[in-house]
């Protein structure tokens, strides 16, 4: 196993013992906790603020994988909305609002630029999956993209922040199907409702 393998297999084993046990753990608990010494840790992190970054990155990267499908041309786009809501619900499930807020106390540089490259992401892939919509006739034809996309990235990536601001560990088990569902019905033509 090359060098790199180990050290995302390491970061994977890391984000869990941190979701488990929280932020706050010195590096020696942390490797003993996943089951390896401290040096086998720091061959491959120089310090808990490196580890703390590759995590970042790590969740930033299945966010984004999350939503790779909003503009894939194989499906509708009704059907693309609906897979990737589904796939942020089970993102947003996983990564909790508890340990979203330690990450934002302890590295909130990194945590706003992760999260701003990830909403910003979501916006274009949101336009995109309108534009597709309203190319297949299955979106209204006079929808403002970008506004809409915009309303739709807030109530999402909005939502989850106002959780995590107000301690709020607990999101609706059925939001982003709700969510997913009632701009659904806001945005579909005659043809798209018939999708629904």
């Amino acid at each position: 196993m090359s060098s790199t393998s180990r050290k995302k297999k390491y970061t994977v084993r890391a984000i869990s013992v941190f979701k488990q046990d929280g932020l706050r753990l010195a590096l020696e608990e942390v490797a003993g906790k996943m089951g390896i010494t401290k040096k086998t840790l720091y061959n491959h992190f120089s310090s808990k603020d490196e580890l703390l970054r590759e995590c970042i990155l790590s969740i930033s990267s299945d966010m984004q994988k999350a939503i790779t499908e909003l503009d894939d041309t194989a499906h509708t786009a009704i059907e693309n909305l609906r897979i990737s809501f589904f796939n942020l619900n089970l993102f947003f499930t996983e990564l909790s609002p508890a340990f979203f807020y330690d990450i934002m106390r302890l590295n909130p540089n990194q945590a706003t630029t992760e999260h701003f490259t990830g909403s910003e992401l979501f916006q274009k892939k949101m336009e995109a999956n309108l534009r597709l919509g309203m190319n297949e006739g299955n979106y209204r034809k006079d929808l403002d993209v970008e506004f809409i996309s915009r309303y739709i990235s807030y109530s999402v990536f909005g939502f989850y922040i106002n959780s995590v601001i107000n301690h709020n560990p607990h999101i609706p088990e059925s939001y982003f199907e709700d969510i997913t569902e009632y701009n659904l019905r806001a945005i579909v033509s005659e043809k798209g409702k018939q999708l629904l």
